[in-house]
C-alpha cells in the first residue's frame, strides 16, 4: 500500500490558514514572479498551473491566485504528525519522501474488503489528527511500483486497488510516463523502440526492457510491472548537496558568495554527522532570464573540514561568469565512508577540536548558532530545503 498526500506543501498551508482553504493557492521558495510554484492547490490546479509552472506565468493563468512562501519546517512537522497518524493503523514500511510512504500488508489485509476499510481508517485518523485539509490518494498492489501507480490513478482522496486478475486491463488507459521509473528520456527510447503504449510496453518481454533500459534495470522493471515482488535495491549515498534561490537583492555574484559559503558549510556538517568524507566539490548556477547553467568542480584528497572545503570552494568561485544567478548549488561527491578514510602526509592540517566544538554547539542550540567566518546569522538560518527522497532532520532548521 503506498499513502500518497495530496498537494501536500499548498494543504499544510491551507490547514494552518483557514482563509486559504478552497482557494488557489501555490507554494514558492519567494514571492517573486521569476520563481517556480513547488505546490499548488486543486483550485490552482484547476486553472493548469502545477508544480514547475513559473510564478509569472501561474499569476497570468489565474489573476487571483495566492502565492505563499514555502514554510519547510512546518511541512517537516506536519509530516511526522502524519506518521504518527499511519501507525495507528498500519506499520510504515518505508518513507518514501516528505509525503508519500509504503506499507506492507499482511495476508489478512490483502482482500478489496479489508483494503477498503484499512485506507478508510488511515484516512480518517489523518483527518482527526492533523487536520481536515490533509487528504490522501492510496493505492494498493502486489508491489511498491504498481502501488505508486495505483495512489496517482484517482486523486484528490482517492482509493485504487490494483488486483493481479484486473492487470493489465486497468492500466491501459495511462501513458507510458505515467509510471514510475518511465521518465523523460526514457519514454522518449521506449517510443523510439515503438512501445508508445501501455499495452505494448506490458507484451515486451524482459530482453527488450533490458536492451532498451541498457542494463539489468530493464529485467527487473519488466518483472516488477508484472506484479512480481522484489527487493529494493540497496542504495548507497553517492553526494551532499543543497541548492538556493536567490532573493532579487543577491542575484549578483558578490551578494550570492555568502549563500554559497553557508551551503557549503551546511553540506559539511551533514558530511560529518554521517560519518563520511568527500574528494570532489561541484558548484553549480542556473543563470536568470533562462540564460543555462555554470558548473565547475574540483577533486583533492579526501576531506570533512569546513575551512579546508570552504577554501577549495573560493578557488572555483574566483572564477564564475559576471552573470546574473538565479539559483546556487554546492554538492560534495566521492564520498569515504570515515572507517576508510587514508590520511594524507602532506596534508595540511586542520582544526578538528574547532569544527567539533562548532557543531557540537549548533546541535545543542539550534543550526546556525555558530558558523565560520563573517557569514551573518540570518544566513546560517537559512531554511533548508527538502528535496525527493529526503526529508531533513528538525535540526536541520
Amino acid at each position: 500500500m503506498v499513502i500518497d498526500l495530496n498537494s501536500y506543501f499548498a494543504s499544510c498551508e491551507q490547514q494552518e490558514q483557514p482563509d486559504l482553504r478552497n482557494k488557489p493557492v501555490v507554494v514558492a521558495p519567494l514571492l517573486a514572479d521569476t520563481t517556480c510554484a513547488i505546490a499548488a492547490s486543486y483550485p490552482a490546479k484547476a486553472f493548469g498551473i502545477k508544480t514547475g509552472t513559473m510564478i509569472g506565468d501561474a499569476r497570468r493563468l489565474c489573476p487571483h491566485l495566492i502565492v505563499v512562501q514555502s514554510h519547510p519546517k512546518l511541512y517537516v512537522e506536519y509530516h511526522h504528525r502524519i506518521l504518527d497518524a499511519i501507525e495507528s493503523c498500519i506499520p510504515i514500511g518505508t518513507v518514501m519522501s516528505i509525503d508519500e510512504v509504503a506499507c506492507e500488508l499482511d495476508r489478512s489485509q490483502r482482500s478489496p474488503e479489508a483494503i477498503t476499510r484499512l485506507a478508510t481508517q488511515i484516512k480518517q485518523a489523518i483527518r482527526q489528527q492533523v487536520g481536515d485539509c490533509l487528504t490522501s490518494s492510496i493505492g494498493a498492489a502486489s508491489n511498491r511500483l504498481l502501488a505508486k501507480l495505483a495512489s496517482d490513478m484517482q486523486k484528490p482522496d482517492g482509493l485504487t486497488i490494483l488486483e493481479p486478475e484486473s492487470m493489465p486491463t486497468k492500466i491501459l488507459h495511462l501513458g507510458i510516463g505515467d509510471i514510475s521509473g518511465v521518465g523523460v528520456n526514457m519514454a522518449r527510447r521506449l517510443r523510439a523502440a515503438g512501445l508508445d503504449t501501455v499495452c505494448k510496453l506490458w507484451l515486451a518481454d524482459a530482453d527488450t526492457l533490458q536492451r532498451i533500459w541498457g542494463g539489468v534495470v530493464g529485467g527487473r522493471f519488466h518483472a516488477l510491472l508484472h506484479g512480481e515482488d522484489l527487493p529494493a535495491p540497496i542504495r548507497r549515498r553517492a553526494s551532499f548537496g543543497h541548492q538556493h534561490v536567490l532573493a532579487p537583492e543577491q542575484r549578483t555574484i558578490r551578494a550570492a558568495t555568502p549563500v554559497v559559503r553557508e551551503l557549503l558549510a551546511r553540506a559539511a556538517e551533514r558530511l560529518r554527522q554521517e560519518n563520511f568524507y568527500c574528494r570532489r566539490l561541484i558548484a553549480d548556477i542556473k543563470w536568470a532570464n533562462d540564460r543555462g547553467h555554470w558548473i565547475d568542480e574540483r577533486s583533492f584528497h579526501e576531506t570533512d573540514d569546513t575551512q579546508t572545503l570552504s577554501r577549495i570552494l573560493m578557488e572555483i568561485w574566483s572564477r564564475v561568469p559576471a552573470q546574473k544567478p538565479l539559483r546556487v548549488g554546492v554538492t560534495l561527491a566521492g564520498l569515504v565512508p570515515a572507517n576508510k578514510h587514508q590520511t594524507d602526509l602532506f596534508e595540511r592540517p586542520t582544526n578538528a577540536a574547532l569544527t567539533e566544538a562548532i557543531d557540537r554547539l549548533n546541535q545543542k542550540f539550534g543550526r546556525g548558532t555558530v558558523g565560520f567566518g563573517a557569514t551573518t546569522s540570518s544566513l546560517r538560518r537559512m531554511t533548508s530545503k527538502i528535496a525527493f527522497q529526503r526529508v531533513p532532520d528538525l535540526s536541520e532548521f
